[in-house]
């Protein structure tokens, strides 16, 4: 007999092998003593259901729940958070609701019962599913996240040993060609970056904010921080959590650099500072609020994710959009005015330029384009 840890949970988790056929499963206890008697309990019915020639059976929830459980990072980095987050959100749909965004109150969509014993999940349930998404206004891509989610919970319940539903995702994927959509690119044009930048600006007055002058001084540091996080955004082009964690140690303002340490790709990137946002540095650096961190929390750590600031600077512009477009934004800018895809790969921390391509590729100026009005104008 066998007790184990896993890394991502403070559970023990019984490991046990049968006639060569490993199990594994969480006790939901970290008493040892306890995780010992379910073992030998989780033991006897694995062999009662080896006798009978039939593994467990679980139901959606249940199976839900283990999946997260394995999958919830030991350590809550901006990035693991987001995508937590995004597992947790596929996992409420597919239970039949959704939270709002602004009050957090479930709303009701289309998804299966709680107590549906997951291995009777068929083929015809996906059929329904995709077709209420779509009667929803989901995009085949946000579909396509389900579609995968409910695989890994397939992988989850054969490790486990349970019962799994008979269904090949792969095969489904293709036979409706659910696939990823790669739509038009929602990049802020000049006048809109503008507007955004003047809603943002620390000095403006704002309904419901007061006068500069009457602010305290966390209000005060809370329009700075966005100002200057947005025009370092727009800037280098960097992910939310890139510049979230940047440390004064990667900002060179003799060279005028900073040196980006790209967490999704596990590459670098050294980029040369536009004046403004050499002159935000430069603010920043002589009025510390951290010796380690550029932008810090009320608390002195690193920012966390906090996107109301700019929503409600969007929505007073009359834009929509998400740090990520900023990033979009930038990228989209250097496309136009002809720079190449491999510097906007570089730039960008992309892990290959088809990558790059594959988005921005269209927004190039067209070189064959200029030669053909050229021989229109002769």
């Amino acid at each position: 007999m066998s007790l184990v840890r896993h890394a991502n949970s403070p559970y023990w988790y019984a490991s046990f092998m049968i006639n060569g056929k490993p199990y594994l499963k969480s006790t939901k206890t970290n008493n040892k003593a306890l995780a010992q008697k379910v073992e030998n309990e989780l033991r006897r019915k694995a062999i009662e259901e080896i006798h009978f020639e039939k593994n467990e059976t679980c139901t959606l929830k249940e199976i839900i729940d283990e999946h997260l459980e394995l999958k919830k990072p030991t350590e809550m980095t901006e990035r693991a958070k987001k995508c937590f987050a995004q597992l947790e959100t596929v996992s409420r749909k597919l239970l039949g609701y959704k939270l709002n965004n602004m009050t957090k109150e479930p709303i009701e969509v289309y998804g299966f019962e709680a107590s549906m014993p997951f291995h009777e999940l068929t083929s015809k349930h996906l059929v329904r599913l995709m077709m209420a998404r779509r009667s929803e206004g989901v995009s085949m891509g946000t579909f396509l996240h389900e579609l995968l989610f409910i695989n890994a919970l397939m992988t989850t319940a054969k490790q486990l040993g349970y019962q799994v539903p008979d269904i090949d995702i792969k095969a489904f994927k293709k036979e409706h060609k659910v696939k990823q959509e790669k739509g038009t690119i929602h990049y802020l044009t000049e006048e809109q970056e503008n507007k955004l930048l003047d809603e943002l600006d620390p000095l403006k007055d704002i309904q419901g904010l007061g006068a500069y002058e009457d602010r305290t001084d966390e209000q005060i540091r809370i329009r700075r921080d966005n100002y200057d996080f947005v025009v370092t955004l727009l800037d280098t082009g960097a992910r939310h959590e890139e510049i979230a964690t940047l440390e004064w140690s990667q900002v060179d303002l003799v060279n005028k650099q900073i040196r980006l340490i790209r967490g999704k790709t596990k590459n670098e990137s050294t980029l040369q500072m536009t004046k403004r946002l050499y002159l935000i540095m430069q603010n920043r650096s002589e009025n510390k609020r951290s010796e380690q961190w550029v932008f810090t929390n009320k608390n002195g750590g690193h920012r966390g994710y906090n996107i109301a600031g700019l929503q409600g600077a969007m929505k007073r512009a009359g834009i929509e959009g998400s740090f990520h477009t900023l990033r979009k934004t930038l990228a989209s800018k250097l496309v136009r005015n002809g720079l190449a895809i491999s510097d906007v790969s570089a730039i960008l921390g992309h892990s290959n330029v088809t990558t790059t391509a594959s988005y921005y590729a269209s927004l190039s100026p067209s070189e064959a384009s200029k030669r053909a009005v050229a021989m229109l104008d002769l």
